[in-house]
């Protein structure tokens, strides 16, 4: 509903779910303070249980530039997300901009 907070996901869901890829968006966020911020996640003891941590496959991408507000970026933000998650069928013209791996040896 407009004007309410997302939906927050438990970690025991997100262990079910143990997806093959993680992408972190905040909200207002940029890639900057996202990687700032990351060890709330990455503190967590089941963090490296999830598959997607274990295969190299979490990304951070800038929330508060293409993600968390309607507009042209739209179509932006789907590129971004072709790009992470089909790399070899999309150019890869946003990394580094809207979008970067996490990778393990910063966690």
């Amino acid at each position: 509903m407009a004007g309410e907070h997302a939906p927050w996901l438990d970690w025991g869901d997100l262990a079910t779910l143990d997806p093959d890829v993680i992408i972190v968006l905040p909200c207002g966020f940029d890639i900057a303070r996202t990687r700032r911020e990351i060890k709330s996640l990455t503190g967590k003891s089941e963090w490296l249980q999830l598959q997607a941590v274990r295969e190299g496959r979490v990304y951070l991408a800038d929330g508060n530039q293409f993600f968390n507000r309607p507009g042209p970026r739209v179509a932006e933000a789907l590129e971004i997300m072709a790009e992470i998650l089909h790399p070899s069928l999309f150019n890869v013209v946003h990394e580094g901009i809207g979008w970067q791996l996490l990778f393990e040896e910063e966690e």
